[in-house]
């Protein structure tokens, strides 16, 4: 259910000029654009470095580290990515071929993100929720909804008890991502019915952000 304030404040912030951030998001998108795959230890680390970096979620960050500094980039997550590149590569090509909503590709997803998530958690042994999303949304910006602290804070005001019939069907994902995106296909789904616009991750993230305090 969203909530009926929720209207007025998009309509509000649409009359906000905001233009921060955009230029270096753009580099981001044009990166991975450029170099979607995991076949190459300096893209692989460039990739996940600057995602991480930029957006404060930065895989260095980690329980019982034995390697420290950039060698944790290049001699533990790069192997790994590559190890498992071909599949990942496998999920990110068809999600990126996709002329489908996120919600005709919700298994795909939710479980590309869990996948991603694990591979995190071998590596660091904590849970990358929002390393993942964020990875994966700058690889296909339209299927993957951006996670964290402050959008689930954001979307949690304005959905309230979500209808989580989406997720019936789907065996393998992450509850807490579960959750947050059938939250924000809610909204996404309410400002089509109310103002007859499809916002993508982005631009609801950019309102979540913006105008949710």
């Amino acid at each position: 259910m969203v909530v009926k304030e929720t209207k007025r404040l998009y309509k509000s912030y649409l009359n906000i000029t905001n233009s921060r951030w955009k230029y270096g998001n753009s580099v981001l998108y044009r990166m991975c654009e450029e170099e979607p795959e995991h076949k190459q230890i300096d893209v692989i680390v460039g990739k996940i470095w600057l995602i991480g970096r930029s957006y404060a979620a930065a895989i260095e960050r980690r329980k019982n580290a034995v390697v420290v500094g950039d060698d944790f980039y290049y001699d533990e997550v790069a192997p790994k990515l590559l190890e498992i590149g071909p599949e990942l590569d496998d999920r990110i090509s068809r999600l990126r071929k996709s002329k489908g909503l996120i919600l005709d590709d919700i298994k795909l997803v939710l479980s590309t993100h869990k996948f991603l998530m694990d591979i995190f958690y071998e590596l660091t042994g904590l849970e990358k929720r929002s390393l993942a999303s964020k990875y994966l949304h700058f690889h296909c910006p339209e299927k993957f909804f951006i996670y964290d602290s402050r959008a689930r804070v954001g979307i949690g005001k304005l959905v309230k008890r979500p209808n989580k019939g989406i997720l019936t069907d789907v065996s393998d994902y992450d509850p807490e991502y579960g959750d947050f995106v059938c939250r924000m296909l809610e909204l996404q789904e309410y400002l089509n019915e109310q103002l007859g616009v499809y916002e993508l991750p982005r631009k609801l993230d950019s309102f979540l952000l913006t105008a949710i305090k």
